[in-house]
């Protein structure tokens, strides 16, 4: 098969999906067309790069199980909407009638998992087996409940279905002047219900940046019933029943549409880079700059976004010069974005000149286009490594496709007064677990996703370049899932959280367990029993399960 053929043979050419990888992040066309650039980027050939290809649809679906629902078995409301094509499995399936499929479901012993966009990286969607008790499992798509259903700009409050992709939920509120001010790094292609479910981050490092700070009510769909929590703008009725939902990841029922908080359009921004040296020590350069960050978070001034970067991170980005990638190799980059006031920028640069940081470049305030969203600085270090980061699915896809690459990340929270314990135990930890497994040295960098007055939230990055590849085994599952429990110790024994925005799913499930309080799973379980009696919604995820009675197929 040809090269074109075989890259082709990936997606499929209709439906909600089409274009999209059934088994990376985002579009083939997208993937396909990074090899080139990351083969540059880790310094690796360029030669044969059609032959990283991975299977087809139609290869690997010669390896799938047959289906363990038939379609004719299904009652008509139910199998109108239901597909079990080979794309359709490896992609997932969709629906319409959530109350009549869950319905089904419960009856049948069929584990349910609700899909947004695809994009969790911690095994939050993956179906469950044969092995695990259920007669089959449904991934329930909601790719077409994709509407805007209504406007209070009184409130100034929109009402979503959950299937409505981050681009087409702001170009609506664009029209309108109005924006939710929420961007994380899956944007394009990750869903308002999937956002809620699990309890996602945006790209703002300051201020309202959680999706559940920005919910004002929704609707859940459950195997026991339909609830919606009240509009209000605030509640001091009880334990907070919207955030019960908040986070739930698809184990208590689907979440099927919300009213959101949004506010209108910034009229301007402007941005600032700030460079941070130690004479050579990139590990001591970081640390500076978390000084810094503290600095700034605790001032109350709370800019669009303080993000702090391992210099050698930023490195990594296309398109630096050679004397930018000299300046940052053993240094640490502050972002900082502003909205609307000259007055915090001007405070917060006085904050990093004090502690010892460089401003290399700024852009002042300039009116910012309705049309589109010209953020920050497009050009130079910011630029650069602004557009490494919002294509960075994409590049984890592809670096899969390099049998001599190991690349992969993961992210927590603490307070400021553990963060350097713990920052320097996860860097010893992962350098000396890299040796370890890989056999050569790998790199660990970390930046700050998030920051607030009492804590940021460290994201690592691991790259190893140069592992020897041994015939007929990828090993690189191996490798990753030993040097992760290591640092995921260090985290949990410095005080850190399991995720501070990729959810708990399947692969952070022993640390949350951990984590959580001697009462709380107990209170998951009775959550659980209350919404899903029959234990079909997402079974795999946050633990608490329920023992149902047998199959009545």
């Amino acid at each position: 098969m040809e090269a074109e053929d075989r890259w082709r043979g990936q997606t499929t050419t209709s439906g909600p999906h089409a274009g999209k990888s059934w088994w990376a992040w985002g579009r083939v066309s997208e993937l396909r067309g990074l090899l080139q650039e990351l083969a540059t980027s880790f310094g690796l050939s360029s030669a044969n790069l059609d032959q990283l290809c991975p299977p087809t649809v139609l290869e690997i679906g010669e390896q799938l199980p047959k289906p363990r629902i038939q379609l004719a078995s299904l009652p008509d409301k139910v199998r109108s909407f239901c597909k079990d094509d080979d794309f359709e499995r490896l992609f997932h399936s969709r629906g319409r009638d959530v109350a009549a499929l869950l319905d089904v479901c419960s009856q049948r012993r069929i584990a349910v998992v609700p899909f947004g966009g695809g994009s969790s990286v911690v095994g939050g969607v993956e179906p469950v087996s044969a092995d695990d008790g259920f007669s089959g499992c449904v991934a329930l798509d909601l790719a077409k409940m994709d509407q805007v259903l209504e406007f209070d700009e009184m409130s100034q409050c929109v009402r979503v279905q959950a299937g409505m992709y981050g681009p087409a939920l702001e170009d609506s509120l664009r029209q309108r002047g109005l924006t939710l001010r929420y961007y994380p790094q899956s944007f394009e292609f990750s869903t308002v219900g999937g956002w809620i479910a699990t309890k996602g981050g945006g790209h703002f490092a300051t201020g309202p940046t959680h999706i559940d700070d920005l919910v004002q009510s929704l609707r859940v769909v459950s195997p026991n019933g339909t609830t919606e929590t009240r509009r209000v703008p605030a509640s001091g009725a009880g334990p907070s029943e919207l955030r019960l939902y908040a986070g739930s990841e698809g184990t208590l029922g689907v979440i099927t549409e919300s009213w959101l908080k949004v506010r209108p359009r910034p009229q301007t921004r402007a941005s600032a880079t700030v460079v941070f040296q130690a004479k050579g020590d990139a590990d001591a350069a970081f640390e500076l700059g978390a000084h810094c960050v503290r600095d700034m978070a605790q001032t109350g001034l709370q800019p669009a976004n303080l993000r702090l970067v391992a210099g050698p991170e930023v490195v990594r980005s296309a398109g630096l010069s050679q004397q930018e990638r000299e300046l940052l190799a053993a240094a640490a980059v502050l972002l900082i974005g502003f909205e609307g006031s000259i007055y915090v920028r001007t405070r917060l640069q006085a904050v990093a000149e004090k502690r010892g940081g460089l401003l290399v470049s700024q852009k002042l305030a300039e009116e910012v286009s309705q049309k589109q969203d010209n953020s920050g600085e497009r050009s130079g270090i910011a630029g650069s490594w602004g557009k490494g980061f919002m294509r960075g699915g994409y590049l984890m896809s592809a670096a899969c496709l390099f049998p001599s690459v190991l690349v992969n990340t993961l992210e927590t929270a603490c307070t400021w007064a553990s963060f350097l314990p713990l920052h320097r135990s996860v860097l010893n930890a992962a350098r000396t677990a890299m040796k370890r497994e890989c056999g050569v040295q790998g790199q660990v960098t970390c930046r700050f996703t998030h920051v607030y007055p009492d804590g940021p939230a460290p994201y690592y990055t691991f790259v190893v370049i140069g592992l020897a590849a041994t015939p007929g085994e990828d090993s690189r599952v191996r490798m990753w899932q030993n040097i992760k429990r290591d640092v995921m110790q260090a985290i949990m024994d410095h005080g850190g959280t399991s995720t501070h925005h990729h959810a708990v799913g399947q692969l952070h499930l022993p640390q949350y367990r951990a984590e959580r309080g001697a009462l709380f799973g107990s209170t998951l379980a009775a959550m659980k029993a209350a919404h899903d009696s029959a234990g079909i919604m997402n079974p795999r995820v946050l633990g608490p399960s329920i023992e149902a009675p047998p199959s009545k197929l």
